[in-house]
């Protein structure tokens, strides 16, 4: 069970996807109506309308709707970076135990230390992900957390 935040055209959910097998599902949720459209027809096409869904909206308001569904064995975020300090935290209480936050543009475009609220909101989130997993920041170009929780 994967929850992903931000899904733009849905080529990370159709990677999750054949990541999790016939068995598993990925709760892909996006703001952008016409993301979210272009996301589902991807995943028809790829053939996995079974194991994606495209949830639309605000990700703060669908993620309360999804933890019936946990607990969740693996969080994506690649999304609006102000709300990452959230997003982990959602993540922390939300992921079963060796479950896995991954969180991209984890350096935040170089302006982790920056005086920006989405940095501090970035920072927030290594912030939990250092009290509550054993993470790792991957050196992508932008840095990529994997954290897996405790």
């Amino acid at each position: 069970r994967v929850v992903e935040v931000g899904t733009l055209a849905g080529y990370s959910a159709l990677c999750l996807a054949r990541a999790v097998g016939d068995g598993g599902h990925v709760h892909s949720i996006e703001l952008d109506p016409t993301h979210a459209r272009i996301a589902r027809d991807n995943a028809a096409a790829a053939g996995f309308t079974s194991r994606v869904t495209v949830h639309e909206g605000a990700a703060l308001d669908v993620l309360p709707k999804l933890e019936a569904l946990g607990p969740f064995d693996l969080v994506f975020v690649d999304a609006d970076k102000g709300n990452y300090d959230a997003y982990g935290h959602w993540a922390t209480r939300h992921l079963r135990p060796g479950g896995l936050l991954v969180g991209d543009n984890a350096f935040y475009f170089g302006e982790l230390l920056g005086d920006k609220p989405e940095a501090a909101a970035m920072r927030r989130f290594h912030q939990e992900a250092a009290a509550s997993f054993e993470s790792v920041c991957v050196p992508t170009p932008d840095g990529l957390l994997v954290a897996r929780k405790r």
